[in-house]
């Protein structure tokens, strides 16, 4: 075949090829996935996803690192002060826009202070299915860089179930962290995530004939996978609130607590205050924990324990929407995840608590500076 017929034919296919991603990038039913790879957390976010053309207006954007954020630059201006959430989907905002997560919220109102205008950067940086394993990793690998000072670990009781079924780390002999399996995954499946995250007629394929999944929750716990598979409980997250622990349950609460020593451990060697966050679940208020064999709040009961043994800040929000006349009100009606009121709800209760922090913190170092 001459090299100019070669040639054109390429080209030919390559319009053809972009035609029909363009068909199927205006059908909004097969958008891409927004979720990639990620070779040391496992996952995050795309980066740089935005409300373009190509995508349904739904107020969601990521940022440059693939966080539902802002841009942020690591070296902070002079006289700012930085503050991280880290968390899951709880933290990212299920179903609500950018400008409605609590994350987003709390800058407003920290904004809206005449005293506190201008002296904060807020930092959103939270993935749906991330645990505090990965949260750890990125800790260590990226957040540090941004020099915070005060990072909100944002705490879902499924995040020991999924810390330990990943196994990214385990606790040795000793009872001392080390490196569990790798967040590797084949090249074959990397490149399938890829095209799930770059091509509306591959997300079709998948859809009407490949019948897979890439790029979806589905398939990525299949590589990841997140169940402790504890028997005779109806849901993944009942054994978490047994009276009587299985010893799955005990073993995850063990390394959950190491992993989140060794985050306090970064944050004091970078002079940043960690402060641990009990983000409650619908079923601790739905009644799914009805029975003497269930406890709701005892994993907001076991942080409360790890605060205090070793002097870390603690915010209980279980606590605290357990006096509300209708905790249920903050929850979406048809799954567990925080609807715009509970992102509202969320949002006061930590500015709350961060102005009377910063108060304490204020009269501590007046106090440390005034002694002989």
């Amino acid at each position: 075949m001459k090299k100019p017929i070669l040639v054109a034919i390429i080209l030919w296919a390559v319009v053809v090829i972009l035609a029909i991603e363009l068909t199927f990038k205006i059908n909004s039913e097969y958008q891409v996935s927004g979720i990639a790879y990620d070779e040391i957390l496992g996952w995050r976010f795309k980066r740089n996803m935005n409300n373009g053309f190509f995508r349904k207006k739904d107020g969601f954007t990521t940022n440059n690192e693939g966080f539902r954020d802002n841009e942020h630059p690591f070296v902070k201006d002079k006289g700012i002060k930085r503050i991280i959430f880290l968390g899951d989907s709880y933290t990212a905002g299920s179903r609500v826009s950018d400008h409605e997560t609590f994350s987003s919220l709390f800058r407003k109102k920290i904004a809206a202070n005449k005293t506190d205008s201008n002296k904060y950067d807020v930092m959103n940086v939270s993935v749906p299915a991330w645990a505090t394993d990965q949260e750890f990793l990125y800790l260590v690998h990226e957040g540090m860089k941004y020099k915070p000072d005060y990072l909100f670990l944002m705490i879902a009781p499924n995040d020991i179930r999924e810390t330990y079924a990943k196994s990214f780390f385990r606790l040795d002999n000793n009872n001392y962290l080390e490196k569990g399996r790798t967040t590797s995954i084949s090249l074959k499946a990397r490149f399938c995530w890829f095209l799930s995250n770059n091509s509306c007629f591959y997300q079709f394929l998948q859809m009407k004939v490949f019948k897979t999944s890439h790029g979806g929750f589905s398939t990525i716990f299949s590589y990841f996978p997140v169940d402790l598979h504890v028997t005779n409980c109806p849901t993944v997250d009942h054994p978490l609130f047994l009276m009587e622990m299985p010893a799955q349950i005990k073993a995850a609460r063990d390394l959950f607590k190491t992993i989140v020593l060794e985050i306090n451990k970064a944050c004091l060697k970078n002079n940043c205050k960690l402060i641990l966050v009990v983000l409650p679940t619908k079923m601790e208020f739905d009644g799914s924990l009805n029975g003497d064999s269930y406890q709701p709040g005892n994993i907001a009961h076991f942080v409360r324990r790890i605060s205090l043994e070793h002097g870390i800040i603690f915010l209980d929000l279980f606590s605290l929407l357990n006096t509300e006349a209708d905790p249920l009100k903050v929850f979406i009606a048809d799954e567990y995840h925080y609807n715009r009121e509970g992102h509202i709800f969320i949002a006061e209760k930590l500015y709350e608590f961060f102005d009377q922090l910063k108060l304490l913190l204020a009269l501590k170092e007046s106090s440390v500076k005034g002694k002989p």
